[in-house]
């Protein structure tokens, strides 16, 4: 039985000619990130997490020295003992300045929470009153685990799905306690790590906008018709990488370029070949 992540959005009989003239962008897929129990009321219903999008990866390039191509080392260093080892490095509070309360990897491993791969949903919020300016950026496709925990996993599908609500709760991941959100998208369960309510910010006040002029108002939509066409994801690229990769390819070409052909010594080459091929007079060379 296919997953419910496999399938596409229905599309109605008005759309459909769009949807074939624009195809839907189809990522990659991801490996499971995540396996445990979802726990909703009375329901508790294996699944498996899948990362919705990869964070953006580290850049590619090295500090060097310039002018001499080697690269730049980054010890770690004691003001007063210079470079320490890594097994002579541990963590420490700041309390005050030049006064650090130093912790032990036994101290600092009682602050973990009980990872018991369970997602705690505490509480429904309906959908109008989850800002997406809350989601810290993790999120997972969460589909049934094995077949068995298909049932149970519409059924929750179902009941999200018609009440228009989110699911809040709580679930130990990268060995902190997270805030999660729950909601259904396309007929498949999403989950959002939220940020904690004590790193929300409030937005600055500002003079209230006076009312629009209707006329204005419709000019201006007007004018973003243009905006209003048939949409594609795929049409939205990073260029960074491609671009970097000319880039380098065009240094590397060039470099080859001003690089002479290497002749190993010993070895005849093509001239020396020519000049001590037998004539056809038959007499050496």
């Amino acid at each position: 039985m296919p997953t419910a992540c496999a399938k596409r959005p229905r599309t109605s009989s008005a759309s459909q000619e769009v949807a074939i003239k624009n195809p839907s962008f189809v990522p990659p897929a991801s490996r499971s990130s995540w396996s445990g129990m979802l726990k909703l009321g009375g329901i508790n219903v294996p699944v498996k997490g899948y990362s919705a999008a990869v964070t953006q990866r580290d850049s590619p390039l090295n500090l060097v020295h310039a002018g001499c191509g080697s690269r730049i080392q980054q010890p770690r260093k004691c003001p007063k003992h210079g470079e320490v080892l890594s097994e002579q490095i541990v963590k420490a509070f700041e309390f005050a300045p030049d006064d650090d309360i130093i912790l032990s990897e036994d101290e600092l491993n009682e602050l973990k929470p009980n990872d018991d791969q369970v997602i705690h949903i505490k509480h429904l919020l309906p959908a109008r009153r989850v800002d997406v300016s809350l989601i810290s950026g993790r999120t997972l496709n969460l589909i049934p685990a094995h077949a068995a925990a298909a049932d149970a996993y519409q059924l929750v599908v179902a009941a999200l799905a018609r009440a228009d609500e989110w699911g809040i709760g709580r679930v130990a991941m990268s060995e902190r306690q997270q805030l999660v959100g729950l909601r259904v998208a396309d007929q498949r369960l999403v989950l959002h790590v939220l940020h904690w309510p004590a790193q929300w910010r409030a937005c600055p006040a500002f003079e209230a906008p006076k009312p629009q002029v209707l006329a204005d108002i419709e000019r201006l939509s007007t004018s973003l018709a243009s905006l209003r066409l048939p949409f594609v994801w795929s049409d939205f690229q990073d260029e960074f990488d491609k671009k970097l990769t000319d880039l380098v390819s065009r240094k590397l070409a060039a470099r080859q370029r001003r690089t002479p052909a290497v002749v190993v010594k010993g070895e005849p080459t093509k001239s020396t070949l020519r000049r001590t091929t037998t004539p056809r007079s038959g007499r050496a060379a």
